[in-house]
């Protein structure tokens, strides 16, 4: 009993001189070496708990069963690892021989698609090149027969004209003849009739739209008045 109230009193004692030598920032770094040494104890424990595991098993196992025991256990183990192991690597390459297929597969797919839209381009770069020369032809003959309705129409103007002046020389030359028989040689017509026939011949070019149009409509008036159906009762 002495020896216990002297243990704890040389506790006490030393946690009060702790207290006074070493402050707060002491005794916080001394709890702190104090733990970090735990965790490396810690690290140490687990690095060699396998090998230990080991030490043990072989010296239980030979002990009990004998040497042999422990060396099929010892394949037994080696065998699981390796079948374990041997499972993995088939699972991670059956998930990689899948990814890879799927992989391919839109890569073929991917290539198809690229294929048909060279394709595609080639076709429409085709149809474009026979559209270009199809127009192109198309215009030319556009060009060449606005060309052509250009020098026929040129050449109607030109025999339109041609036919206007001569028959106009013409109409010219009856009208003057016409003045110089009247005045070279007799006639019973008197000299006011041939006046105004004259007169009248010089303004039949003039007159002549308007004669040609009042004998259309006087046409086409009497055209109306006949009856188109025989059988039709008025």
């Amino acid at each position: 009993m002495p020896n216990y109230d002297l243990s704890q009193f040389n506790s006490f004692l030393q946690k009060a001189t702790d207290a006074v030598t070493c402050n707060s920032e002491c005794q916080r770094n001394r709890t702190m070496d104090s733990l970090k040494q735990k965790f490396v104890n810690a690290q140490t424990n687990t690095q060699s708990a396998n090998y230990q595991l080991q030490v043990a098993q072989k010296n239980y196992v030979t002990f009990s069963e004998g040497e042999g025991a422990y060396n099929d256990l010892l394949q037994q183990q080696l065998e699981e690892k390796s079948n374990l192991i041997s499972q993995q690597f088939q699972e991670i390459f059956n998930k990689e021989t899948t990814q890879v297929a799927r992989q391919i597969d839109t890569y073929g797919g991917i290539l198809i698609n690229f294929k048909n839209i060279v394709d595609l381009y080639f076709n429409y770069k085709k149809e474009n090149i026979k559209l270009f020369k199809k127009l192109k032809e198309q215009t030319n003959d556009v060009l060449t027969n606005e060309r052509k309705t250009y020098y026929i129409d040129q050449q109607n103007d030109t025999l339109t004209y041609f036919y206007f002046y001569f028959l106009l020389i013409i109409y010219v030359i009856i009208v003057i003849c016409y003045l110089l028989f009247s005045l070279m040689y007799p006639s019973n017509a008197s000299i006011i009739k041939r006046i105004l026939i004259f007169i009248g011949l010089i303004l039949l070019p003039f007159l002549s739209y308007f004669i040609l149009a009042a004998v259309i409509y006087i046409g086409y008036k009497i055209f109306e008045l006949i009856p188109k159906n025989v059988y039709r009762q008025e």
